[in-house]
């Protein structure tokens, strides 16, 4: 019996004026794992013209560079131009990353956007997103079935959690 190789489709986004790619930790200054995964993908966006600018989000975990210009060292050597690189660097959370890349968006006159996340981060993000007023889409990241369940747990707790503060923040106004 033939062993079929198949890929994932990881495809989701839809032409837009910018990418933002959503914070992940930064291992000894350079991308960990998982900031290097959604990095590719959002190279892959980008050179196949999902978008012309790239906004990376992340604030600083430590003595680090900030995850936005690690982002950015990276994006560069991968032969992305600087200059359709945007940094958001004050955030440390999900909610914070769309916030701040909001007010770049609207500064520079970006109308919506392109979420680079994992796969299991992917709804929560475009949740927020959409609570924010930003048009978007998203590219996401798949991961090995190992994780999944352990990172499905986590975003439905996170979801509960954002979907509480919101129902509270729309009836305290």
């Amino acid at each position: 019996m033939k062993h079929r190789k198949f890929a994932i489709k990881h495809s989701h986004g839809t032409p837009s004026d910018c990418i933002i790619i959503l914070g992940a930790a930064v291992w000894d200054g350079k991308p960990s794992p998982a900031l290097r995964e959604r990095l590719d993908i959002a190279v892959e966006a980008y050179r196949n013209g999902l978008a012309p600018t790239i906004i990376a989000t992340g604030g600083v975990g430590g003595n680090e560079p900030s995850e936005a210009e690690t982002m950015k060292h990276f994006l560069v050597e991968k032969g992305i131009p600087a200059e359709a690189i945007l940094l958001e660097e004050q955030s440390h959370t999900t909610m914070e990353n769309l916030r701040n890349s909001r007010s770049i968006m609207e500064e520079k006159g970006l109308t919506n956007a392109v979420i680079v996340t994992h796969g299991f981060h992917a709804y929560r993000a475009s949740l927020m997103a959409h609570s924010l007023g930003i048009p978007s889409t998203v590219e996401p990241v798949q991961i090995r079935p190992l994780a999944l369940t352990y990172y499905t747990l986590r975003e439905c707790a996170g979801i509960a959690v954002f979907s509480m503060e919101w129902v509270l923040e729309t009836i305290t106004g």
